[in-house]
């Protein structure tokens, strides 16, 4: 089993990671690669943390539920092709362990963290320390993050991972196929620390496996703004991002070590969030989107390159409101990812109510199947897809190639026409996909569901990967 560990830091580490999720789930390929993400952000009470572990653990299921064999003495299939078609493993898991290796807990502030309290009146290194830090720096609270202080989180981060039990757990479970992959913002705390030290911590391992990884990475440039820091007291201030971010990349410029390092951001700070340090409450956004196709385009890129490779991505027409038209073919097979996954969560609410449909009886996809917990599962999924495709479809700017309001036309795809009329040209195909004998032998109904539903979906949407 090949492996990509997945690190995923700060905010933006934890919401790229989310949309990495909705692309898996979509069927977007991982070319083999079995993705291990690892959260690093001290901030654990932050609620998109407690959401994203959430997502992943409800991925898992539907995952998990497709490849079971029943009474199959605990064999298991291979992945579908289509949607939930890639593994996904959680750290502690390769250790068949219960405890997590993400429960690094920075409760203090930095002032006792670096234990100023000890320091003399006339310590010259408490002038030393004045010098570094603000005071607001020392004042921090570490469990609600680094606020927007690079020079903070360098210090605790490089603590973080050295010695802690997720490190050595990534190193004890490296091999040779496998590779990492870094994600994080360049203009706040945690991501603008946190990947320098990640890259110095793998490729300056001891360990030769460790040190020898094909290592990519992807930093978010400057793409929301805040609002004004002085109404909600807060340390942060988004006028500050675009230096932070220009110190940022004059220290990359010389100090890359990734093999592959993608760079994805905006042309100007569209989306204004509330400017609340504790909650960070902010919805999805099309840059995130962009910043985890980063992922699948590096598993499919060679391994070990001589020279480093410096890659980015761009819409072909500047607009507020983007579908196919506007992100161009570059985009296509996220667009096929996220328009299958919306079809997906529309067939979940109309094959319920089809009780005549034939595949009902035939395949047992009957009131208990549709009761059962695998079923639950999907719908519990496909719920958050639809919340977090509404936040992309309204943000600015707007990922927005669905006409999701106005049923399933063969106008639903904004800039493509399906020649598909309407949902039961998908359920004559689903007929036709469910009287092939394919895998009658494991028994497995909601593999037999997930299976026809895609093929008959793919089959009209396959067509959007040609759109030029």
């Amino acid at each position: 089993m090949k492996k990509v560990f997945v690190f995923c830091i700060g905010g933006t580490g934890l919401r790229v990671m989310k949309s990495i999720t909705m692309l898996l789930a979509g069927g977007m390929s991982t070319n083999g690669y079995t993705v291990i993400p690892i959260i690093l952000d001290p901030h654990l009470g932050l609620q998109e943390r407690g959401n994203l572990n959430n997502l992943l653990d409800s991925y898992q299921k539907v995952f998990n539920n497709t490849i079971q064999i029943p009474n199959g003495d605990g064999e298991t299939l291979s992945p579908l092709d289509g949607f939930f078609n890639s593994p996904l493993l959680r750290l502690h898991q390769l250790d068949q362990k219960n405890a997590s290796y993400e429960d690094d807990s920075f409760g203090d502030e930095f002032k006792k963290y670096i234990e100023t309290q000890k320091l003399g009146a006339t310590d010259i290194n408490k002038n030393l320390v004045n010098m570094l830090f603000s005071t607001n720096n020392l004042n921090n609270k570490l469990d609600e993050g680094f606020r927007g202080s690079p020079n903070v989180g360098t210090v605790v981060l490089g603590n973080m991972i050295e010695d802690s039990e997720w490190y050595k757990a990534f190193v004890r479970h490296c091999e040779q196929d496998d590779r990492a992959f870094i994600i994080s913002s360049i203009f706040g705390g945690t991501g603008a620390s946190g990947f320098p030290l990640m890259e110095k911590k793998i490729k300056q391992s001891s360990s030769e496996t460790v040190n020898s990884l094909t290592l990519g990475a992807v930093t978010v440039l400057p793409y929301y703004g805040l609002r004004d820091p002085e109404k909600s007291n807060s340390n942060i201030d988004s006028q500050n991002f675009y230096t932070k971010t220009k110190a940022a990349l004059s220290y990359y410029y010389d100090h890359t070590l990734s093999d592959y390092l993608y760079y994805m951001g905006e042309t100007r700070l569209m989306a204004i969030y509330d400017n609340n340090e504790q909650e960070q409450k902010d919805t999805a956004n099309f840059v995130e989107l962009s910043a985890a196709t980063a992922l699948f385009d590096f598993l499919h890129q060679p391994s070990n390159p001589e020279k480093h490779q410096y890659l980015s991505r761009c819409i072909v027409h500047d607009e507020e409101s983007l579908g196919l038209d506007e992100m161009g073919p570059g985009f296509t097979n996220v667009v096929k990812c996220v328009a299958d996954l919306a079809l997906l969560s529309n067939f979940l609410e109309i094959l319920p109510k089809e009780k005549d449909f034939p595949l009902s009886k035939s395949r047992g996809w009957n009131k208990s199947f549709y009761e059962d917990q695998s079923f639950g599962s999907l719908k519990t999924f496909n719920e958050i897809f639809d919340k977090w495709y509404d936040e992309l479809a309204t943000n600015k700017r707007a990922f927005a190639p669905l006409r999701t309001g106005k049923g399933i036309t063969d106008g639903w795809i904004e800039g493509f026409r399906l020649k598909a009329k309407d949902e039961t040209y998908y359920l004559l195909q689903m007929i036709k996909a469910g009287k092939k004998k394919v895998d009658n032998y494991h028994g497995n109904d909601f593999r037999h569901f997930m299976q026809t539903l895609y093929t008959a979906i793919n089959y009209y949407t396959n067509k959007i990967k040609e759109v030029k």
